[in-house]
């Protein structure tokens, strides 16, 4: 047995004791010499101490986890992901003025049967949260019509305004009469003198003359009896106990100037949803945590309001919502799949060891370098991004890897000789140490070169994922042999091996079988090349996310039902003159639908209007109420009015007249509630007191309406300085001037989005907004993901060609990575996975495990000792079982309910398995056709009176025989 502190000069003597049987000697490149000395220099510090080590360890374990858990947060804005510094930024933060002061936001999107029923919700939820002030700040659902009351009539159509010219000639005798007695009997008594008058010669004229058009003509339009059907459900609410007042006039206009009631809300796909707008109070710097709690408090509200109301659908939505619901659910399962990750390794390490002592070492190990690299992302990053939150599972899969080729190494050592823990570690140390330490680098280079890419998200996922096994590998070489020094225990060994026996093959190729396999992978290759024509770039960002999250399926609905598309570029003009030159070069654009600015809130063609405005004041006459109690007398006055009204809609005189079936309902409707309103006025002395109330509504809504037609007849033309602050503020900022840019085509599709871009670019170089933003990350993460793959590469091939100081060799290590990716690419193609914005990384995180396979059959097959073709079981059992965790880490991904890191895990799980096949099929067979390289044919040689190899089987990058010697330290 060598003693710690004489173990490279003995080395060197056992070395220059013989030679090789080949007669050349490879001289151990300076690389290695150093990483040797560096892990003799560390091994001599550490094992001395292991309890000191290990709690040292822990110790700092523990801190790094309660600084993760106090200070690490969670970045969500999608340009922060590109770069902090990206010109587009600051463009951006231009637009963040005219989005109610560039506050994240809340949208609650209403779905109701009918656009009242919309209307009671949201005025519901509108006061619940607004008196939520621990929650949130401000919140937005309507604009007051009487802002715009004044102005009403300019923004009607021309054929709107003349249709209330109609209205007004068609009924000017009993409009005249009504203003001398604005009341609710005298109006009554109008509509029945009306309908007496038009029975026989107008009420049904359109249905008995053969040309009705030509009666219509002459001005003789059946009567409608929508406005008195609107007059008599009030007055029967209202004497039924409820104190909802609906105005009758819309009905009698034919026009939507008089639903004021339904105006000013925030509306979409043509009233078919109401839109609520809420902005969270505590917003610190990337305040993922607070607005969480004020998205859970919005919920909720939701959910009491839906309570009141059962027919109403309600849901939250908006862009914050999106991000919270996303990274909740990533975080979420991201934790989940971090632990399934750690027990499917200690299940792998129990099968492979068949130690549960030993398999729980190697997990303790991995769990200290995690918290490492937890309290490492906190200190030096801060925060975790959509890309990088996945580092966790990853490097449970990858970083147990180098304590797999440590423990392999030992259990060998053990069959060696009777020594102690601590003198076998400290042969494993010594002898494997620099070949892992090699490996571990090689993995981190596959990580670190993403910082070359400038794509600020995958920058940080290599540095953490990079620096995470560096750490692990360094928790490799201070926990894993402390613990194994205290806790490892040692196998006697009569029961491990009492003899060496000779070394089996996993795989046997002649040349014939091997042709065969390089055959096959040819034509699965082609196959994968041609199933890849399949496979294109999802760009819609939410079919990323969990399918059945709330926000995404509300903002789902909110994209297929509008008439329009919701997303849109915005560029800025400094004058009205710029504004308006701008707004029609892009609407020449054939890839733009439409353009708003400040200017679309004013009324158009309002000089046209006016003429007709001015033509209406004749026809609309002052108004003088009366407020008069009703008495006895009025009741019955009345009671006989509508008992007359009932007599005159008759269904015989219905059938007489031949009216159609739309008419006869509406005078089936007039004569039922005129006999609920007879029943309950003769029935209940309160219906006095409740006449009395829709009385005095009826007759204020009367007035009101004929000012509100003399106001907007007589109006001024509408400027700017008239528009609604809350409007004009999203368009017009410290005279800087929006325009907002809808693309004519879905921006979720590729092409369209490239189009659309480069339109309004050609235009205005300085456009933002979300359509530009996606496009320009969805490019960036494109281009920064195959810089990523290259830089790995390059920087792993330079790294095999200083440690084999042979390009052939190296290259080989590459043949299973490029053929796995073809592989993949076809599993992609027949399951119908599409690239997208999550896995497009898949790439660059296999390239370092891919290599590693390789490097690890090739290191064996240039000792000497592998037959061409052959592929030792032993070699063989440390390549499956470091690719099974890497496939384990990697297939976890696929618990997540986000369909983009579920496409990552799939993609990358099917790909390292991909990578593992050819390492293990395809790279002997290229070997079979090969000469292996002149080394160390394999022999046995008695040591302590057991047979053992020459070279002992370890799958590591490097390894150094046991027993060999020369003149000079050998690498193999």
């Amino acid at each position: 047995m060598r003693s710690r502190n004489t173990g490279p000069a003995v080395r060197e003597s056992e070395w220059s004791s013989g030679g090789t049987e080949s007669g050349i000697e490879q001289d151990a490149t300076p690389e290695m010499n150093l990483l040797s000395r560096l892990v003799q220099s560390w091994v001599a510090w550490v094992l001395p101490r292991p309890r000191l080590v290990l709690g040292m360890a822990l110790v700092t374990a523990a801190a790094s986890l309660f600084l993760a858990a106090t200070k690490l947060h969670v970045q969500t804005d999608q340009l922060e992901l590109i770069s902090a510094k990206h010109p587009l930024i600051a463009l951006s933060r231009k637009l963040e003025p005219f989005n109610f002061d560039g506050r994240a936001t809340f949208s609650v999107v209403i779905k109701a049967p009918t656009p009242r029923q919309a209307v009671a919700f949201i005025s519901e939820l509108g006061a619940r949260v607004g008196k939520d002030a621990a929650h949130f700040r401000d919140v937005f659902y309507r604009v007051d019509p009487d802002l715009f009351k004044k102005w009403a009539l300019l923004y009607l159509d021309r054929k709107d305004l003349l249709q209330i010219r109609e209205s007004l000639e068609e009924h000017s005798k009993m409009i005249a009469e009504l203003s001398a007695e604005p009341d609710l009997l005298g109006f009554l008594k109008l509509v029945n003198r009306e309908m007496a008058s038009r029975m026989v010669g107008e009420l049904f004229t359109g249905f008995l003359d053969e040309d009705p058009a030509a009666k219509r003509s002459k001005g003789k339009e059946p009567m409608d009896l929508g406005f008195l059907i609107q007059t008599l459900s009030g007055l029967s609410s209202y004497l039924d106990g409820h104190d909802k007042y609906t105005s009758p006039w819309s009905s009698f206009f034919k026009s939507k100037a008089w639903d004021l009631d339904q105006e000013g809300y925030f509306w979409e796909a043509n009233k078919r949803f109401a839109v609520l707008i809420a902005i969270p109070a505590k917003l610190a710097v990337d305040a993922f945590s607070d607005t969480q709690i004020s998205l859970g408090a919005l919920r909720r509200h939701v959910r009491d309001v839906k309570a009141l109301h059962p027919d109403v659908e309600a849901g939250v939505t908006g862009q914050e919502a999106l991000n919270n619901d996303e990274m909740r659910t990533v975080l979420g399962d991201m934790s989940v799949a971090t632990w399934l990750s750690l027990l499917g390794v200690f299940v792998l390490l129990i099968l492979f060891l068949r130690s549960l002592r030993r398999s729980v070492i190697e997990v303790a190990t991995l769990i200290v370098g995690l918290c490492w690299t937890f309290g490492w992302t906190t200190i030096f990053i801060g925060h975790l991004n959509i890309l990088s939150v996945v580092f966790a599972p990853l490097l449970c899969g990858l970083g147990v890897d180098y304590g797999i080729h440590w423990m392999a190494r030992f259990e060998e050592e053990e069959r060696g000789g009777a020594l102690d823990n601590r003198a076998l570690t400290e042969r494993v140390m010594d002898r494997s140490g620099p070949g892992i330490v090699l490996a571990g680098l090689s993995a981190a280079f596959s990580f670190i070169p993403f910082v070359l890419t400038g794509f600020a998200g995958l920058m940080e996922l290599g540095l953490i994922t990079g620096m995470g096994i560096l750490l692990i590998l360094l928790a490799g070489f201070t926990v894993l042999p402390a613990l194994m020094i205290i806790f490892g225990g040692c196998r006697k060994r009569a029961e491990v091996d009492p003899g060496i026996q000779a070394e089996r093959d996993l795989i046997r190729l002649g040349r014939g079988s091997a042709s065969l396999v390089l055959a096959a992978a040819l034509g699965l290759c082609v196959l994968s090349l041609l199933g890849l024509r399949g496979v294109r770039f999802e760009l819609n960002p939410l079919l990323l996310q969990a399918a059945n999250a709330e926000s995404v399926v509300w903002e789902k609905t909110l994209i297929e039902q509008s008439e329009h598309q919701l997303l849109s570029a915005a560029a800025f003009a400094s004058s009205p003159e710029e504004t308006s030159a701008k707004a029609k070069r892009f609407e020449a654009l054939p890839t733009v639908a439409s353009v708003k600015t400040v200017f679309g809130i004013l009324p158009e063609d309002q000089e046209e209007k006016l003429p007709l405005l001015r033509a209406l004041l004749p026809l609309i006459p002052e108004m003088r109420p009366s407020r008069a109690q009703p008495d006895p007398p009025y009741i019955s006055d009345l009671i006989e009015t509508l008992e007359r009204i009932r007599f005159k809609l008759q269904d015989d005189q219905a059938e007489k007249w031949g009216a159609d079936k739309p008419l006869v309902e509406q005078m089936a409707t007039v004569r039922n509630l005129g006999a609920g309103i007879i029943g309950a006025l003769r029935a209940s002395p309160e219906g006095l007191q409740r006449l009395a109330g829709y009385r005095a509504r009826f007759t204020d809504d009367l007035t009101e309406t004929w000012s509100f037609l003399r106001d907007g007849a007589a109006a001024r033309p509408m400027t700017l300085d008239d528009t609604p602050k809350v409007l004009r503020d999203q368009f017009l900022r410290d005279g800087l001037y929006l325009l907002r840019v809808f693309p004519r085509q879905s921006v979720w599709e590729e092409e369209a989005l490239a189009r659309f871009v480069k339109d309004v670019m050609s235009v205005e170089k300085d456009v933002v907004g979300d359509p530009v933003s996606l496009h320009l990350f969805a490019s960036a993460y494109k281009r920064a993901c195959m810089l990523a793959s290259a830089y790995a590469l390059a920087a792993i091939f330079l790294l095999l060609i200083l440690t084999f100081r042979n390009l052939r060799h190296a290259a080989l290590a590459l043949i299973p990575l490029v053929v796995g990716t073809v592989w993949t690419a076809g599993i992609m193609g027949v399951a119908g996975v599409d690239f997208n914005l999550a896995n497009s990384m898949f790439m660059p995180l296999v390239v370092g495990a891919g290599v590693e396979y390789a490097i690890i059959i090739i290191a064996r097959w240039r000792e000497g000792g592998m037959q061409p073709g052959h592929l030792p079981w032993s070699t063989g059992k440390g390549v499956i079982l470091a690719a099974l965790t890497t496939t384990v880490g990697f297939g976890t991904l696929m618990i997540s309910r986000h369909q983009g890191i579920f496409s990552l895990g799939f993609v990358a799980w099917s790909g390292s398995l991909c990578v593992l096949a050819t390492a293990i099929f395809v790279l002997p067979a290229i070997l079979a056709g090969m000469n292996p390289p002149e080394g160390i044919p394999l022999k046995k040689e008695k040591d302590n009176g057991t047979m053992v190899s020459n070279c002992l089987d370890v799958p590591v990058l490097t390894r150094e025989c046991s027993s060999c010697v020369g003149a000079n330290r050998k690498r193999h």
